[in-house]
C-alpha cells in the first residue's frame, strides 16, 4: 500500500489513492503527495571496521558518533559528521524517519544567507542580534546594555546562529544534500520576519530559505527529509528504526560513551567513540511534563507522537542543567480536531480570509488575528484573578459564508462544503451563540466546564459591528490588523477557491479585513492554544555541548533541536525559526566532535 501525506497538516493516509478530503484538516485531495523513502537503512556493525555483520544479530553497536533522532537537527549532524570523516549511526524511536520535520513547512531561518547577499543585502550583525534579543527576552532587553541585557550563555547561542546558520546551509548544499531556494510570496517579494515592524528588525526580508523539490520548486518538510534520506542512503549511514534510547552511558570519568536503547529484541548497548548527539524533539506528547512545565493550558500540537521528552529524563539522570521548560514554538489548534485526532497536526497556522475574527468567552476580540501563529498561541494564557480561570483558554473563530467559500480547503475551512464536525453553524449571530453554548456543554468534560459569559451574544454582535466599521474605514483602531507587512503578506493571501473572483477588490485598502455579511449563515470554530513542539530541555553551549547543573560541560554529550533549551526562548523570529537553529546546532555539534 502507498503512503500519502497531507501537505497542509501532516496527516498520513495509507492506500492506493489519497482521500478526497483530509479527515483531519479538511484539505482537498490535491494537497496530498506520495511519500517515498527508505524505512530502514542496512545496519552495519562497528563502523570503524570492515565487519558488516547485521547489527540485529548482536547486542553491541559502535560508531564515532551516535545520533538520536532523524529530524532536521539529527540529519544536519549526521551529514556533517559523516562528511568530516566520522562513522555515524542514527537511532529513531518511531517506525518511520523524519520526526516532526516531516510535518513542517521545511524552511530554516538563516540570517545573511546567500540569496540576501545576492540582492545586495548585508545584514548588520549587531542589529540582527538586537532583534533576536528584543523578541526573545523583552523583559531583559537593554538596547545599549552589555549583550543587550541577555545572559552570557543565551547570548552566545544567538551569536552562533547569526554567525553559522548561513555557513551551515551552504555546507549541506555543497555536500550534495539539497539545492537551496528562497521563498517569494504572493506579492512578488521575499518574505518578512514575524515581527518585521520592530525597529530592531529593520524590515529585513528573505531570512527564511528552503530546499527545492524534484521539480525545482520550494519544498516542504517532507521534501527536506527526503533529501536527507537519499544522502544517508548514498553514503551508508545506518538508520535504525524502532530503537528507543533509554539511558546515557558514561565511563568512570563521567564522559558520555554511548547509550542504551530498546528494540523489539530487548535492551542493546551502543558505543560512541567520539560523542552522542540528541535531537529527539520536545515533550508535547508527555502529559505529565505538559502539565507541570507548560505556562498555560495546551491542547494538541504538530509534533509526532514519539516526542515525549526522553532527553530531559536521560540527561537529568546524569546531572544536566534543564532550561526553558515553559517554552514552546506555538500555534493555535482546532480544539475539536485535537480531541478527535490527538496524535495529528491540528494547528491553525494562519487565519485565512478577511471577513473573519476571533472573540473570547465575553464576545470580545483579544488580538490582531493576523499575527504569527506562535504569538497568537500565547494570547490564550490570560488569567482572571477574580474568577480564577483562564479567560482565553478557548477562543471562537467567527466567519461568514464568503470566507468559508473563498478560502475553502484551507484549515479550518472545509473543502467543498461549509460544514464539518468541528464547524458550528447558525443562521443568525444570536443562533450561532446558542449553538456555541450547546457545543461547549457537550465538551465540558474536556474543558473544565468552560462556558460563555451570559452577555456573549450581545457583545459578539457589537464586536462584529465594530469590526465591520473598521473594515469599511480600512483601519483597525483596536489591534492594528493590517498595519504591518506581515499581516498583509503572510497571513492574508488570495482565495484558495479559483471561482472566488477578483481579490482583493483594492490593493490600496486594508484588505486584511472585509465586513462580515449582514445576512447569515455564520460559522464558528473553537480554537485553543497548541504547540508546534515544546522547546525546553538540557542547556547547551555554543558548541552544542550539554552543560551540567553547575554550568560545566558534560564531555561527549551534545544536543540540538526541540529537545534542548532553545536559543529562541518563546520567540519565533521568522520563517523556519524551529528548523534553522536546530540544523545550525546539529552542524556545530558534529563539527565540534569531528575536531574542526
Amino acid at each position: 500500500m502507498k503512503q500519502w501525506i497531507c501537505t497542509v497538516c501532516g496527516y498520513i493516509h495509507i492506500g492506493e489513492e489519497p482521500p478526497q478530503i483530509c479527515p483531519q484538516c479538511g484539505a482537498p485531495k490535491e494537497k496530498f503527495v506520495l511519500q517515498e523513502g527508505i524505512k530502514m537503512a542496512e545496519p552495519i556493525r562497528d563502523m570503524n571496521t570492515e565487519n558488516t555483520q547485521n547489527l540485529l544479530l548482536s547486542s553491541a553497536y559502535a560508531a564515532d558518533v551516535i545520533i538520536i533522532g532523524t529530524g532536521a537537527a539529527a540529519f544536519s549532524a549526521g551529514v556533517t559528521a559523516k562528511s568530516k570523516g566520522c562513522s555515524v549511526i542514527m537511532l529513531e524511536k518511531a517506525g518511520e524517519i523524519g520526526g516532526t520535520t516531516r510535518r513542517s513547512g521545511g524552511g530554516f531561518w538563516t540570517p545573511n544567507n546567500r540569496y540576501q547577499r545576492a540582492r545586495g543585502v548585508r545584514e548588520d550583525r549587531e542589529q540582527t542580534l538586537k532583534y533576536m534579543a528584543r523578541y526573545s527576552y523583552p523583559h531583559l532587553y537593554q538596547p545599549e546594555g552589555e549583550r543587550y541585557g541577555v545572559p552570557e550563555n543565551e547570548f552566545e547561542l544567538m551569536e552562533a546562529i547569526v554567525d553559522h546558520a548561513a555557513e551551515m546551509s551552504e555546507y549541506l548544499e555543497n555536500a550534495g544534500v539539497f539545492e537551496l531556494c528562497e521563498e517569494i510570496n504572493w506579492t512578488g517579494k521575499p518574505q518578512v520576519d514575524y515581527q518585521n515592524h520592530l525597529p530592531e528588525n529593520q524590515s529585513i526580508r528573505g531570512r527564511g530559505i528552503y530546499t527545492k523539490d524534484e521539480n525545482g520548486k520550494l519544498g516542504y518538510g517532507y521534501v527536506l527529509v527526503g533529501h536527507f534520506i537519499e544522502w544517508a542512503k548514498k553514503y551508508n549511514i545506518p538508520i535504525l528504526l524502532n530503537h528507543e534510547a533509554t539511558r546515557i552511558r558514561r565511563d568512570d570519568r563521567g564522559r558520555v560513551i554511548g547509550v542504551e536503547a530498546k528494540n523489539e529484541s530487548g535492551i542493546i548497548s551502543i558505543t560512541a567513540h567520539k560523542g552522542v548527539i540528541f535531537a529527539t524533539g520536545g515533550f508535547s506528547h508527555n502529559p505529565e511534563m505538559m502539565l507541570h512545565y507548560s505556562r498555560g493550558p495546551i491542547f494538541g500540537g504538530c509534533s509526532v507522537p514519539s516526542n515525549t521528552g526522553d532527553f530531559i529524563t536521560m540527561a537529568g539522570e546524569i546531572g544536566a542543567k534543564i532550561g526553558n521548560t515553559g517554552g514552546a514554538f506555538r500555534a493555535q489548534s482546532v480544539f475539536e480536531n485535537v480531541l478527535e485526532h490527538p496524535d495529528g497536526s491540528n494547528n491553525l497556522f494562519f487565519i485565512a480570509g478577511d471577513s473573519v475574527l476571533e472573540v473570547n468567552r465575553f464576545g470580545k476580540r483579544v488580538m490582531n488575528e493576523k499575527r504569527n501563529y506562535s504569538d497568537r498561541g500565547m494570547a490564550h494564557f490570560v488569567w482572571d484573578p477574580n474568577r480564577a480561570e483562564w479567560t482565553n483558554m478557548l477562543l471562537f473563530l467567527i466567519y461568514d459564508s464568503r470566507t468559508a467559500d473563498f478560502w475553502q480547503g484551507y484549515p479550518p475551512y472545509p473543502a467543498g462544503a461549509s460544514e464539518a464536525p468541528h464547524v458550528i453553524r447558525g443562521n443568525t449571530l444570536e443562533e450561532l451563540s446558542d449553538e456555541i453554548a450547546k457545543r461547549l456543554e457537550k465538551l465540558k468534560n474536556h474543558t473544565g466546564g468552560f462556558t460563555l459569559d451570559e452577555n456573549f451574544a450581545e457583545n459578539m454582535i457589537r464586536t462584529v459591528e465594530r469590526f465591520n466599521d473598521f473594515a469599511k474605514n480600512g483601519k483597525d483602531d483596536d489591534f492594528g490588523r493590517g498595519d504591518f507587512a506581515y499581516d498583509r503578506e503572510w497571513t492574508t493571501f488570495p482565495p484558495t477557491n479559483p471561482k472566488a473572483g477578483k481579490w482583493p477588490e483594492d490593493m490600496e485598502k486594508n484588505y486584511t479585513m472585509h465586513p462580515i455579511d449582514g445576512q447569515g449563515p455564520y460559522y464558528c470554530v473553537i480554537v485553543s492554544s497548541g504547540t508546534l513542539d515544546t522547546n525546553g530541555g538540557p542547556v547547551i553551549n555554543k558548541n552544542g555541548q550539554v552543560l551540567n547543573v553547575r554550568g560545566e560541560v558534560i564531555e561527549g554529550l551534545y544536543g540540538a533541536g526541540n529537545c534542548i533549551a532553545s536559543p529562541t526562548a518563546n520567540a519565533y523570529w521568522g520563517p523556519g525559526s524551529t528548523i534553522g537553529p536546530a540544523m545550525t546546532f546539529g552542524y556545530l555539534a558534529a563539527r565540534h566532535i569531528a575536531g574542526s
